[in-house]
């Protein structure tokens, strides 16, 4: 077990070690660690190696600020310039809280990002100001799900998290375009594992649960719905790319090379509408129906999205976070090598 302050010594402790704002690096370490005490351990600390190599390869920017390329107050975009975007999305989301008090809703669409990890590790700041979260991610420089009924890969998995405040705990909703993602892709590439039931498509279209079939053969995710409806994560995905590429102006015509995001970040103020209690009333009444409604299973309760992963990270605040060994293994010789004690 790790604390919290132990990981982020060390994470910080790296990215500094090249250089890096140390804001930067604290906003980049709080979430990585933040999605491991949520139990979203793809996106995790394990992600640290891979923002090294992009670092050392010039893929991730460690220095310098973000250009603002429009401002009207409500509505804000910006050019990333390869920035980490985990800071970038912090930072998005800390301007769009202040201008959702003032406006009612504020969006900050971010172009030319780097990687921002887990989406639903940022949102209980947003409902702990009695605000609402939107973030919508989709990478112009990566394809690995392709439109429904086709087999060339086209568009990324395309991550949205929404999350709410009730009168109990806040609702964290995190999901993606499509079915798995391609860091779960990965994780089982590393484990030697397969997926419990079939996930993704071979390069003819036949389904398979085997992940090297995409890393290695030109196979490609399913979107959400499968193969019967899988119209409706097309559809999402669609969703999303407008949104997050279609908006910043940065999409897949720019044909980007290297690790590239588009962002959508958008804070609405539930004061500026019915008000916040009238909306928590609401939400948390709904939350008691789901929560009340009789089970499949009499041993599954219905669940709320979120409540496992706030679960989680109590027990983490607790007890301490708990990593693979592997992601062990492979920080410790990250430590040995920048001589940083983990």
């Amino acid at each position: 077990m790790f604390t919290r302050s132990q990981l982020m010594k060390f994470c910080t402790s790296i990215f500094t070690s090249f250089g890096m704002d140390d804001e930067k690096a604290n906003d980049t370490s709080d979430i990585l660690i933040e999605a491991d005490m949520m139990g979203h351990s793809t996106h995790g600390v394990r992600l640290l190696p891979l923002y090294i190599k992009d670092i050392e390869m010039g893929n991730m920017k460690i220095s310098g600020e973000e250009d603002v390329l429009k401002d009207l107050g409500s509505s804000i975009t910006i050019d990333g310039k390869q920035l980490p975007g985990i800071w970038l999305t912090k930072k998005s989301l800390k301007l769009a809280s202040e201008r959702a008090k003032k406006h009612g809703t504020a969006t900050v669409l971010i172009r030319n990002s780097h990687h921002n990890g887990a989406l639903a590790a940022y949102m209980l700041p947003i409902v702990k100001k009695g605000l609402i979260g939107i973030i919508k991610s989709s990478v112009p420089s990566t394809a690995t799900v392709a439109p429904y009924g086709g087999v060339k890969a086209l568009l990324s998995p395309n991550p949205m998290a929404l999350a709410y405040p009730t009168n109990n705990n806040p609702v964290i909703i995190d999901i993606s375009a499509s079915i798995t993602t391609n860091n779960m892709i990965a994780d089982k590439i590393s484990k030697k594992e397969m997926f419990d039931f079939n996930c993704l498509l071979t390069s003819d279209g036949t389904p398979t649960n085997d992940p090297f079939e995409v890393q290695n053969k030109n196979g490609t995710v399913m979107p959400v719905g499968g193969l019967e409806y899988g119209h409706k994560g097309f559809g999402l995905a669609l969703g999303i790319e407008a949104l997050s590429q279609g908006l910043s102006g940065s999409g897949r015509s720019k044909k980007p090379k290297s690790m590239n995001l588009s962002t959508f970040v958008q804070v609405i103020d539930p004061e500026a509408f019915s008000g916040l209690e009238a909306f928590k009333d609401e939400m948390t009444f709904l939350s008691q129906q789901c929560l009340n409604n009789e089970p499949i299973d009499k041993n599954k309760r219905v669940r709320m999205p979120g409540e496992k992963a706030l679960s989680r990270r109590d027990k983490s605040v607790k007890n301490g976070i708990s990593l693979n060994q592997d992601v062990i293994n492979t920080l410790e010789k990250l430590g040995e090598k920048f001589k940083i004690n983990l």
